[in-house]
């Protein structure tokens, strides 16, 4: 598992923005991912490496015009999701 003791860890990849956000105390990771997503950063694309599932983060999401889906990981208290901007 991640230790994000010093805050998320943000990189681009080929596909676009990630953020490792596991082992961040509530609600540290929807605060972040809403971040990115509101700052124009993740640009169209964001996927977010958590501990759990984010559950208030998708009606935040919803409202962002944003869809969502999970990535396949296999790695225990690891969840990734895929996050791509439905509208401008």
């Amino acid at each position: 598992m991640s230790d994000n003791r010093d805050g998320p860890r943000v990189w681009r990849g080929e596909e676009g923005l990630h953020v490792d956000v596991r082992g961040l105390p509530c609600p540290e990771p929807l605060v972040t991912v809403l971040q990115l997503i509101d700052s124009g950063m993740a640009e169209d694309f964001l996927i977010a490496h958590l501990s759990q599932e984010p559950l208030l983060l998708y009606p935040e999401l919803d409202e962002r015009g944003w869809r969502h889906r999970f990535v396949a990981t296999d790695q225990p208290g690891h969840v990734a999701l895929e996050m791509v901007r439905t509208r401008a």
